[in-house]
């Protein structure tokens, strides 16, 4: 019970906490390489030049339209400073999007790309030389770009037999342009005999589904000016392996109790494949169904199973401490048939209808993914849509990381990183991806307890943020696909207790833990808590539980979360403090001086002998049509000192490295620069023996915007989770640190204030 007096604070955020940054002045635009010798110029001319004749053509037939041209930038060119806004402008070419690292889209015109030309040859100013000198190449957007690593061959077999093909358009960022752009589209389609259909993902108007059985045809659509990419309506089914669930008996009330009449249980939405009604264990749970399923083509297996793990996962896992003592009540929304698949567009629309309809639920399971990997930088558009819909509905989507079915890729954490990597949906950027470990082993189990089961998909998402950000146990398997014994445990149709795998089956642990926490702290829905904050405080659960590395980055994210109690109280030796606040654009920064740090932690010389983690979670801007810049905004934190440099200037220096701290090993640094540190869930990690010689420590969160963007019009807000906490299990860490914020004159409260859990 120790444990429960010590809750987590939350620190209340003033006015006096954001202080005007003093900027000591920007230096002269570099200069890359050679520079804009004449050599430099004229290749880069002669390049536009091939970009124009390329064109040539389609400008011709399509008088008015834009078309799409891809710059490359050096290397060493890829940060904010050195874009060359100067160069590509509206005069010229703007800027319109991005796609891999250092490629950008800029909209051409005929026009612009004589004017361009032209600047390239004869622009004089310091700023045209340096935009030029940061130039590796510049070409036109082809129809390999469209494919972007589609197999076009498996495009034309979808469309030969009538199925859909799915089209997205640029965005011009201009009115008149885009709407001749559809208007083009839709004559082009007529006259080659195309079926189009707006797909409305959202406020989406730019993806469309296109439907025409012949070959010819859709090889002249890859081409068409306008399309950014070409593909077909991706297909989505239950996370399931293609293994057989096995029954091993008949579930009771003692093994899976009803819900006590007079506590108010948090609710998880499921969408899935629905809840067995013939179960009358899981029935009483159900508080309303949904089903876009025909009567008759109903398969209840998994949907039943995934629901019993959010209702009670430990009693179906015999009382196991590791699994949590959460419960929840159930919203059943069916959208799998048997033995079928839902597609995308249709998936979108059952989510668009039926978010809505509930208000009150706030944390939605979706233990589902597609057959293919996640693309390296681009952001998959089902992404998009929760993206938009968590912003909307003020809802958190938990989803599944995937499961690869291919044997001979086991264990996927050693396998082949790019097959093996997450599927969509779970790379969205506002959702809680969950991989699946392994809770017991045998000799002839492929993984061991605790590692990553050898079937769950791996990350990184696009754009190297890290996926899946947590994982839970789905269970483990043998090489030939047995898994007696080490599977986990669920409430399947008929009240039949049943043991499988998957990372479907961890998500719903994930869920339960979140809708609780969420309940717990809205006080049954009546103040609101941003999804940010129970997100943060599950990857900080997670990060207090383990050490992140580069070996585990990818395959566990930052751990495993722990209990309820574990989130939301501290042991002795630890003090965990909660930061809501507004980070302000323009010159601005978040501060806290001077930072508590209990005396116990302190050597007798003043040093800080001891761990500091700290997670960070928000809600970035952003925008699809920049691919792999997707996240347009990104807060950091910092945590030291200010020292002066070589130089004598006054520079702030934070001693607690991103975690896994050896990033830079794992991916280029243009990644780690332009990706990976942009991604809205960070953790930071530093652990002392010796003690870190800071004196008066400060916190400190900033934010940035892509080079692009301008000003938003409101600020940033982010949810950093600290936690302070002892090497040693008998340091009062807690009491001190308490003591030195009344100190200090801050002004915290207990997450619990309401009411206090006890176990």
């Amino acid at each position: 019970m120790e444990k429960q007096n010590n809750p987590v604070q939350i620190v209340r955020i003033s006015d006096s906490d954001h202080k005007k940054i003093n900027y000591e002045g920007f230096g002269p635009q570099t200069v890359f390489g050679d520079g804009a010798t004449q050599e430099v110029r004229t290749r880069l001319a002669q390049q536009t030049g091939k970009s124009i004749d390329y064109f040539a053509e389609q400008f011709k037939n399509w008088p008015g339209l834009a078309g799409i041209v891809k710059v490359t930038l050096k290397e060493e060119a890829l940060a904010k400073s050195h874009r060359p806004l100067n160069l590509f402008s509206t005069q010229t070419c703007p800027i319109v999007g991005s796609l891999d690292f250092g490629e950008l889209l800029v909209s051409a015109t005929a026009t612009g790309l004589n004017k361009l030309k032209s600047r390239l040859l004869d622009g004089k100013s310091k700023k045209i030389i340096a935009n030029i000198s940061a130039i590796e190449k510049i070409e036109p957007f082809s129809s390999d770009d469209r494919l972007s690593g589609r197999d076009l061959d498996y495009i034309l077999s979808t469309s030969e037999k009538g199925g859909r093909l799915k089209i997205r358009l640029f965005d011009h960022q201009n009115e008149e342009k885009n709407n001749s752009l559809k208007l083009a589209l839709h004559k082009f389609a007529n006259d080659n005999n195309i079926q189009l259909k707006n797909l409305n993902y959202g406020s989406s108007r730019d993806l469309i589904s296109a439907t025409t059985e012949n070959k010819d045809t859709v090889k002249k659509l890859v081409n068409f000016i306008g399309l950014r990419s070409i593909s077909t309506i991706p297909v989505f089914k239950v996370s399931d392996l293609y293994l057989q669930t096995t029954p091993v008996g008949v579930a009771d009330e003692q093994l899976f109790p009803a819900p006590q009449i007079d506590v108010d249980y948090p609710i998880v939405g499921v969408i899935d494949s629905g809840i067995c009604p013939n179960s009358s264990l899981i029935s009483p749970w159900v508080i309303a169904r949904e089903s876009y399923v025909p009567d008759g083509f109903e398969d209840y297996s998994h949907g039943t199973m995934v629901a019993a793990l959010i209702v009670n996962s430990q009693s179906l896992n015999h009382q196991d401490a590791r699994f949590p003592s959460t419960h929840a009540r159930i919203v059943d929304v069916n959208v799998f048939p048997k033995g079928g698949m839902t597609t995308e567009d249709e998936l979108v629309a059952i989510i668009e209808d039926v978010v809505p309809k509930y208000p009150q639920v706030k944390v939605w399971n979706l233990s589902l993914g597609g057959n293919d990997p996640v693309h390296n930088t681009d952001f998959s558009d089902f992404a998009h849509f929760l993206d938009e819909m968590h912003d909307k509905y003020g809802c958190l989507f938990v989803v599944a990381a995937g499961n690869q079915n291919n044997y001979e890729q086991w264990p996927t954490a050693r396998g082949h990183a790019g097959i093996n990597r997450i599927s969509s949906p779970g790379d969205s950027i506002r959702a809680l991806t969950v991989g699946s470990l392994a809770h017991k082993e045998t000799p002839l189990s492929l993984s061991r307890i605790d590692e990553a089961s050898p079937f769950s998909r791996i990350g990184p998402g696009p754009s190297c943020i890290p996926k899946p950000e947590i994982t839970h146990y789905g269970g483990n398997v043998t090489a030939k696909g047995a898994f007696a014994q080490i599977g986990i445990l669920s409430l399947g149709p008929n009240n039949m207790l049943c043991e499988t795998i998957g990372t479907s089956f961890a998500t719903p642990i994930a869920s339960s833990i979140a809708a609780h926490l969420h309940h717990f702290l809205s006080q049954g829905g009546k103040i609101e808590v941003p999804t940010e904050r129970i997100k943060a405080l599950m990857v900080h659960s997670s990060l207090l539980g383990g050490k992140v590395t580069t070996d585990t980055i990818n395959h566990k994210g930052f751990g495993r979360p722990g209990d309820i109690v574990d989130h939301l109280y501290c042991d002795p030796n630890c003090m965990t403090m909660v930061f809501e606040t507004d980070v302000r654009h323009g010159g601005f920064e978040f501060e806290r001086f001077p930072f508590p740090i209990p005396d116990c932690l302190n050597t007798d010389d003043g040093k800080y002998k001891g761990e500091v983690l700290m997670t960070l979670v928000y809600s970035p801007e952003i925008d699809k049509n920049y691919s792999s810049e997707y996240c347009r905004t990104n807060v950091d934190v910092g945590m030291g000192s200010y020292n002066r440099d070589e130089e004598g200037i006054r520079r702030f220096n934070s001693m607690i490295p991103a975690a896994p701290k050896d990033i830079k090993d794992l991916y280029e640094r243009s990644r780690v620069e332009n990706g990976f540190k942009w991604s809205p869930v960070k953790a930071y990690h530093k652990i002392s023996t010796r003690g870190i010689n800071v004196g008066d420590w400060r916190l400190k969160l900033s934010v940035l915007r892509r080079a692009e963007m301008a000003m938003p019009e409101r600020p940033q807000r982010a949810t950093l989770v600290l936690s302070l906490r002892g090497l040693e299990p008998n340091q009062p860490v807690y009491n001190e640190t308490i003591q030195k914020i009344n100190q200090l004159g801050w002004i915290t409260v207990d997450i619990d204030q309401h009411v206090r859990i006890r176990t």
